[in-house]
């Protein structure tokens, strides 16, 4: 797992959607979590280069997966 989000002590892996990776691009603002606004990519690499240029990644959670952009970890080294 190259990407994931720590979070009370656990690595949370991206929550993928029909084997999808799903971002949420900051220009949509407040709405990036809409459904219009997924950006979904093939590959965990476009997936690291979006998370570098600001972009947010649905993140499983105990309950339902979450656009996230904090604590997030790529290849063990904290991206934000």
């Amino acid at each position: 797992m190259r990407i994931y989000r720590l979070h009370d002590g656990k690595k949370w892996p991206p929550a993928k959607k029909d084997g999808l990776f799903v971002l949420g691009d900051p220009r949509a603002g407040d709405k990036k979590h809409h459904e219009k606004n997924e950006v979904l990519v093939r590959t965990e690499e476009e997936a690291i280069r979006l998370l570098r240029d600001g972009f947010s990644i649905r993140i499983e959670t105990s309950t339902r997966p979450s656009l996230v952009r904090r604590n997030l970890f790529v290849d063990d080294f904290r991206l934000s």
